[in-house]
């Protein structure tokens, strides 16, 4: 039961590491998951075009980016999701178009699809996606009443879309997303799309805000089908410009941006408990499950070799004696000398015997000679067996091989059993 203890601290100690190690925030694992877009980060980097991501303790300047790509969330649903509701809300539809008019920024609204339980699900079904009906609510939010969304056929559909800029690819899309082309106001322009319905508008009225449709065409789920991901490359640069050099922004956090990059000296900040969080997040979290390994080893080492800590001996003549007779003891059988440590087994007891008798002076060779002769005059026999076998012990013991010294010692342990020593 002693070691229990060890074992089960050590287990607990192991399973908030691997807690630590393992455990990713929310918005990492969105942005990894089927409807995140970490593939178009790494996609458009791979092309040559540099991208940043939206940070919601950094406020990002209209003069740093190219264009936006914001994906629409709805509430209680895909933001809460992302991890970025409360940011969103703070935002709007509205303040992105109205910042898109005055910076002059290319701003790619990406329409919502699919529901948040894709994310444990990781697979795309029908029962999956969103009802239109709350699709077509936020879109009336950002476009005009009368422009109206549809979904095509169940199943995977492949298209060859028009485009302005005449770049076709081939593209994949599970459960089409598309804006109706009889909707379609006379206000708004088709940039690409399909035989069944518009995948990117724009309308005047909103300058160099773009429409996009279905989020399968950008997000990591999409870019796999087809040539969805080289339709993505032709869309960004087509949007951005092509002799733009600055940065593509994907905004997860909907904040608001700046003319001017702001000046974060003197400053005053509010601190919460998500700054804390921040000291546990990845890769932190590596540093933290790593000292509680270090700790969990160094613990559980120390109590399993030591064992529990002892009460305080101090001042205790015998324990002491005896803690360094045993330490002699290990030594010499250690280094492989068995004889003498014998030899000092028999000198040491036959010391103590006389000490028993005549006092505390008397451990020394004349009072082990006292000893002997004070037996003699009781039993000379007995006495003389004993005093044989315990000097031949001593004298001897160290040259002695290993069969020769067992025998000796049991002679003089029956010896020593059959005499007499009296009281002093």
């Amino acid at each position: 039961m002693r070691n229990a203890a060890p074992v089960l601290i050590l287990l607990v100690l192991v399973g908030l590491a691997a807690l630590a190690l393992f455990a990713r925030p929310r918005e990492n694992d969105f942005d990894h998951s089927p409807l995140g877009a970490k593939g178009l980060q790494v996609w458009l980097e791979a092309k040559g075009i540099p991208v940043i991501r939206s940070d919601p303790h950094f406020v990002r300047a209209r003069a740093e980016i190219s264009m936006r790509v914001l994906s629409l969330p709805l509430e209680n649903d895909e933001a809460a999701a992302s991890g970025t509701d409360k940011d969103v809300k703070s935002a709007g539809p509205e303040s992105w178009g109205s910042e898109s008019r005055r910076y002059g920024l290319p701003t790619l609204i990406i329409m919502p699809k699919w529901r948040s339980r894709l994310l444990t699900d990781g697979i795309a079904r029908q029962a999956d996606l969103l009802p239109l009906e709350e699709v077509q609510e936020e879109l009336g939010r950002i476009a005009p009443a009368d422009l109206r969304l549809n979904r095509n056929d169940p199943g995977f559909a492949e298209a060859h879309p028009g485009t302005s800029w005449g770049q076709p690819a081939r593209i994949g899309l599970y459960e089409a997303q598309t804006f109706d082309l009889a909707s379609l106001p006379s206000a708004c322009k088709e940039l690409a799309g399909t035989q069944t319905g518009a995948l990117i508008v724009r309308c005047e009225n909103y300058h160099q805000v773009y429409l996009l449709s279905d989020p399968d065409l950008l997000n990591n789920h999409g870019l796999a089908l087809a040539e969805n991901a080289a339709f993505a490359v032709s869309l960004i640069q087509r949007l951005r410009g092509v002799d733009e050099r600055r940065p593509v922004y994907l905004d997860t956090a909907g904040a608001p941006l700046e003319a001017r990059k702001p000046v974060d000296e003197g400053r005053t900040y509010e601190r919460s408990s998500s700054d804390l969080k921040r000291f546990f997040a990845y890769p932190l979290s590596v540093i933290w499950g790593t000292l509680f390994v270090v700790v969990a080893i160094c613990f559980w080492r120390g109590f399993w070799r030591f064992g529990p800590p002892l009460k305080d001996a101090s001042g205790n003549i015998e324990l002491s004696k005896s803690a360094a007779i045993e330490a002699t003891a290990r030594l010499l059988r250690l280094s492989g000398n068995d004889g003498r440590m014998v030899s000092q087994f028999v000198l040491h007891l036959l010391a103590d015997k006389a000490q028993l008798l005549f006092g505390p002076g008397a451990g020394n060779e004349a009072g082990i000679d006292r000893l002997f002769k004070r037996l003699a005059r009781r039993d000379q026999v007995d006495a003389q067996a004993l005093h044989s076998s315990a000097q031949a012990l001593i004298d001897r013991g160290h040259l002695m091989k290993s069969a020769d010294l067992h025998r000796n010692l049991e002679t003089f342990r029956k010896s020593l059993g059959g005499v007499d020593f009296g009281s002093g």
